[in-house]
Parts: structure tokens; C-alpha cells; sequence
């Protein structure tokens, strides 16, 4: 899929390249690392008593610097977003009056003045404006020290591990008279990490590849804040061997062989590149143990609220350990209640977007038996035929394959007490993307894959999201899609997802006005004179086939805007994959939004003649 925003992505990578997760480990740590209840569950606490006879006070910094505070800080500025979220946990949010553009945390940060990038990007003059009386940075602002120290006392807290987390709180408790809540904060945390640390300890330790980025291929050595999550959530980074932040060939992943890879909303990356590409080939792209973390900044900023991050990894390693409880009953798409005795563990999918949508949860190495027409992920190629789609399977091959599960949707509603015969069944038949991810979450919850599904959820909506902000106030594009060209022009009426997609994408179906799949005569096409006509891959019609006969005199054939799809199951399959079907629909609408720039139909003066 192209990428649209790549300065701005570079720009986060060197953000996260810069912050503490990738550091070196430091041996500042006065307190043990011990484990949590989720640092979202920790409340600001009132503010802390202060009085003017505790200062002024002298500390050291995490730099190894003697610094002096006058009097009580009131008015601080933050330049780095762990440094404001350990202030939020301390119940001192109150006192922060400037922060960094990458300030995501907690919500109402985003009411607090932005003094700029990150560290040494800061803009001097706006924090000279707010006239603060305490700067609290991190070693990435070294660079500017000097100047910072004209404007006001600043002092250095710089954790690059888990175990340097408590001794910034303890430091930061200091500098505000708040002991007694850092030693709150502290005791709660170290709690957290040692519960999630402990649920997980038991298990085998699979083997984890973290993505940073896509092009060169960047990974988390064994000194920096990411490896330090993966291993207390139960893994083992496969590059631990290595420090900083390498660049790694797919070569030498595949090597290593990945029992998990990771993926961040900002890596450059999909799941469905990991798939189509090179990496492949690994026991993680097998198995459908691929995921997209949904904000990769609670796993690199070192505040407390890296517990989060830490749960998410470690629900996704060992869901085993945070497992649902069974029997488990659940009402499907068909309205039908469920039980489920136990954690299934052979399932047998009806529907290729099934079989994606529980690859992409983690559940592929559940997957036991599909239909032929399968084809995504590749490793689909390597599970059981069961017949055609639906209500075609073949229900002896199924019950050969000794199911517990069978998935399907309501193509299989005629067989559905053959099937139940077998194995318990459930049927998704999504009709909208809100749909989707209700099919997403039940079979993540079915399956004991529930944060595998909430993070699929989170990466689509923050798709969905994306283009709307990227079409919104554009006048609506007329289109025309073309299914297939048999004994005319089959084309997606309201109720289908094209439809949607279509809607969603900024553009207006030019045949809304009918009610699923039909055919369109070439005079209803030219009357309604379509300005974009996305044609399926599978039509049996290419572009240049319109530059001749009536359709060449609408305004998507005269100005060449007619455009092939790279892959028709992105828009038909209702999986996780619509996304990217949605955006490439965008693209070939609103491509001045998107800095894409399409292919156009060039018809030649023969052809157009010929009409």
C-alpha cells in the first residue's frame, strides 16, 4: 500500500529513535522492578503539600548534575511526553504549562501550550514566554542545556530502562515535596510489572521480531527499552544479541524465525506486507501471529504508563495466561446462542474472509480446515480443502478433520444442521464495517484471542479515521464500479461493502439507488456519467476496452480517470483487509489528498473515433 506521509513518519521514527526506549540501559535504579494494576488505573492524586521552607532544595539529576530549585516549581515546562506522564501519575499535571508537539498523554495535554519537537527541537522563545520556573528534559536535550538554563533551573531525567522508571519518579517526587505519592506511584507499579511478569513466567518464551521500520528493516537490540518489555512479558527478543537499533536483512529474520513480529501504526509496514512479502516464510506469518500494537508509545515512552504497553505484549504472546473462561456462551450474527466448552483449538473456517480475519487475531495456528478459495495468507495454501464456499463444503472432508469450531457466514445457513452435527458453529455475515468489527471482537473472544482482536479493531478504525480526515469537505467524486462484465456491467448497489467503501472514501456511488449487486446498461452509465470508474481486476474488461462505444463519452473516460484495482478481495471480503481497500478507493478519488499520482487512461484518437 503506498505511503502518503512518509516525511511525517520519519520524522516519529527519529522521535522514537531519539527517546529513552532505545537507549542504552543505565544502572540508575533505587527501587526494584515489580509489577502492576494498569498505570490507567492510577487517579492524580491532590496536589502535595509544599512550603516555602523546604527550599530551596539541591539534587542530582539523572546527568550526574547539582541542581539547585529556588523555590516550589508552579510553572513547568516538559520536553519529553514521559517526563509530562510521570508528572500526571504524581498528581502534578497541574503544574506543567508547556509540552512537546509529540505529547499524546494523558488527554488533557492536548489543552497545554506545544513548545515544539521533541528534546533539542524545542523552541526557546515559546518556553521563555511561558516564564517557568523548572524545565525538566532528557538527555535529548543536552545539546541545548545552556541556553535552557538562561530561561530557567533545569534539571536531566533520563530512564532508557523499566528499572530506571522508579528512581525518575522517586527523583521527581523530590524536586515537588511529593514522597509520599511518588512512593505510591512506585509501589503500584513495581506491583504491576510483577503481575504481569508472573502470569507470564511459566510459559515457553516465543521468540519475538519488533518492527521499528520497514525500509531499511530496523529492530530493538537487547539493550533498549523495547527488549526490556518483550522479555517481562513472556517473550524473547530474536535480536537480543545485538544493540541500539540495527538494521537487520529479512534474510537474517527469517534465520532467527520468529514465533511473534510486532508491528507500530508508524513503522512503514502492514500486516499484510509482512504476508506478501519476504517474512512470509516465518513461523509468526504461518501461524497468523503477526500484530499492529495500537499505540506503539506505551510500550517506548518510559513513564508508568508502559504498564499498559506491557499487558497488550503480553496478552498477545501468552493469551493462554489471560484466557476467557469456558464453557462460553455467545450470540452470533444469526441471533443463535453458542456455547463454547473449551478454547477451540481445530477450527474450520467457511469463508475465506473468516479464515483472514482469524489469521489476523493470532488464531491461524488454529486453522485446521478452509475452502478453495482461500488464497491469503499464503499459508492458507498449506490447510485442508473442504469443498467450495458456504453451503458447498464438502461435509465429509470437515468431519474428517475433527473440528471443535466451525466458522462460517450465512452462505452456509442451508447446511447449518449438518454442520452442527460435527461441531459447534457459529456464523458472522457482516453487512458494514461497524459489522466487521463486531465480527472481529466475537471471534476474538471465541477464540481467546481478545487482544489480538482489539488491536485489529484499533489499526482498522485508525484507517477508517485517516482517510475521512484526508476526504473531509471535498466535494463527493461520481463513481462507477465494475464487478464484472457479463451480459453487461455488474456493479455494487446500496447494501454491499463498495458501497460503503465508496461513501467512506468521499465519492457517491453513481448507482446507490440499487439494492445489492446488478447490472447496469451502458445508457443508464452514460445518464448518470460517472467522473471515476474503478474496475475489478477480475471484470473481464480492461480501461482501454471503454475508449470505444458509448461509455468512452463520459467525463471518467474523457479525462482517463479509470482506474484497475490492485486486488478485488480488498474490497469484497469483509476482513481486515478492507482498510486497504477503502484507502486505495481514496486515492483513486481524492489523489491530490493523498500526493498519489495515478496512472491515466490514455485513449487514442482511434478508438475514441471508433464510438
Amino acid at each position: 500500500m503506498r505511503r502518503t506521509a512518509l516525511f511525517i513518519i520519519l520524522l516519529l521514527v527519529g522521535a522514537v529513535i531519539a527517546s529513552g526506549c532505545i537507549g542504552s540501559k543505565t544502572t540508575r535504579s533505587s527501587t526494584p522492578v515489580a509489577s502492576p494494576e494498569t498505570p490507567s488505573s492510577v487517579e492524580p492524586s491532590t496536589t502535595p503539600e509544599t512550603s516555602m521552607s523546604k527550599y530551596p532544595i539541591t539534587i542530582t539529576d539523572f546527568a550526574n548534575r547539582t541542581v539547585t530549585i529556588e523555590k516550589e516549581p508552579k510553572k513547568v515546562v516538559t520536553l519529553a511526553p514521559s517526563i509530562t506522564e510521570d508528572l500526571y501519575y504524581l498528581g502534578l499535571f497541574n503544574r506543567v504549562v508547556g509540552v512537546t508537539d509529540y505529547d499524546d498523554f494523558p488527554p488533557e495535554v492536548r489543552n497545554i501550550t506545544r513548545v515544539g519537537g521533541y528534546g533539542k527541537y524545542a523552541n526557546l522563545e515559546i518556553i521563555a514566554s511561558l516564564q517557568p520556573d523548572l524545565i525538566l528534559a532528557d538527555g535529548y536535550s543536552m545539546p541545548i542545556l545552556s541556553e535552557l538554563e538562561k530561561i530557567a533551573p533545569v534539571v536531566i531525567v533520563d530512564p532508557h530502562g523499566i528499572d530506571d522508571i522508579p528512581g525518575a519518579l522517586e527523583l521527581l517526587g523530590k524536586i515537588f515535596h511529593a514522597e509520599e505519592n511518588a512512593k505510591r506511584v512506585i509501589s503500584e507499579f513495581n506491583s504491576s510489572i510483577e503481575e504481569i511478569s508472573s502470569a507470564v513466567k511459566d510459559y515457553p518464551k516465543p521468540g519475538v521480531f519488533y518492527i521499528v521500520w520497514n525500509d531499511p528493516l530496523m529492530t530493538a537490540g537487547g539493550d533498549t527499552f523495547i527488549s526490556d518489555v518483550i522479555e517481562l512479558a513472556g517473550g524473547r527478543n530474536i535480536f537480543n544479541d545485538t544493540t541500539g537499533w540495527p538494521a537487520v536483512s529479512p534474510e537474517q529474520v527469517i534465520e532467527r524465525n520468529p514465533d511473534v513480529i510486532i508491528l507500530t501504526p508508524h513503522c512503514g509496514m502492514t500486516v499484510q506486507d509482512v504476508y506478501n512479502g519476504p517474512l512470509a516464510t516465518t513461523k509468526a506469518a504461518r501461524e497468523g501471529k503477526v500484530y499492529v500494537i495500537e499505540n506503539e508509545n506505551d510500550l517506548i515512552h518510559p513513564s508508568p504508563r508502559v504498564v499498559k504497553g506491557l499487558e497488550t505484549v503480553a496478552r498477545l504472546l501468552h493469551p493462554e495466561a489471560f484466557r476467557v473462561s469456558y464453557p462460553l456462551t455467545v450470540t452470533d450474527f444469526a441471533g443463535r446462542k453458542v456455547t463454547i466448552e473449551r478454547e477451540p483449538q481445530r477450527i474450520v473456517s467457511l469463508a475465506p474472509s473468516i479464515t483472514e480475519t482469524l489469521f489476523y487475531i493470532g488464531a491461524g495456528d488454529k486453522v485446521v480446515g478452509v475452502t478453495d478459495y482461500d488464497d491469503f495468507p499464503p499459508a492458507v495454501k498449506n490447510i485442508t480443502r473442504v469443498g467450495g464456499y458456504g453451503k458447498y463444503a464438502n461435509l465429509e472432508i470437515i468431519a474428517s478433520l475433527n473440528p471443535d469450531l466451525i466458522v462460517a457466514d450465512d452462505f452456509s445457513m442451508s447446511i447449518l444442521d449438518s454442520l452442527e452435527k460435527i461441531a459447534p458453529v457459529i456464523i458472522v455475515s457482516p453487512k458494514s464495517i461497524d459489522d466487521i468489527y463486531r465480527k472481529i471482537e466475537l471471534l476474538g473472544k471465541v477464540t481467546n484471542r481478545e487482544e489480538g482482536a482489539r488491536e485489529v479493531i484499533a489499526e482498522m478504525k485508525a484507517r477508517v479515521n485517516y482517510v475521512r480526515s484526508m476526504v473531509e469537505g471535498k466535494p463527493k467524486v461520481r463513481t462507477f464500479f465494475i464487478l464484472s462484465y457479463y451480459n453487461g456491467y455488474w456493479t455494487a448497489g446500496n447494501g454491499t461493502f463498495i458501497n460503503d467503501l465508496i461513501n467512506l472514501a468521499g465519492g457517491e456511488n453513481v448507482f446507490a439507488d440499487f439494492t445489492g449487486w446488478g447490472v447496469a446498461s451502458e445508457e443508464q452509465i452514460v445518464a448518470r456519467n460517472p467522473e471515476v470508474i474503478i474496475i475489478s481486476p477480475n471484470s473481464g474488461i480492461k480501461p482501454e476496452d471503454l475508449c470505444s462505444g458509448p461509455l468512452s463519452s463520459v467525463d471518467a473516460v474523457k479525462s482517463g480517470r479509470v482506474y484497475v484495482l490492485s486486488d478485488e478481495d480488498l474490497v469484497v471480503r469483509p476482513g481486515p483487509r478492507i482498510v486497504y481497500g477503502l484507502e486505495e478507493i481514496a486515492e483513486y478519488l481524492h489523489p491530490e489528498a493523498f500526493n498519489y499520482q495515478p496512472q491515466p487512461l490514455v485513449c487514442n484518437a482511434t478508438s475514441s473515433a471508433s464510438g
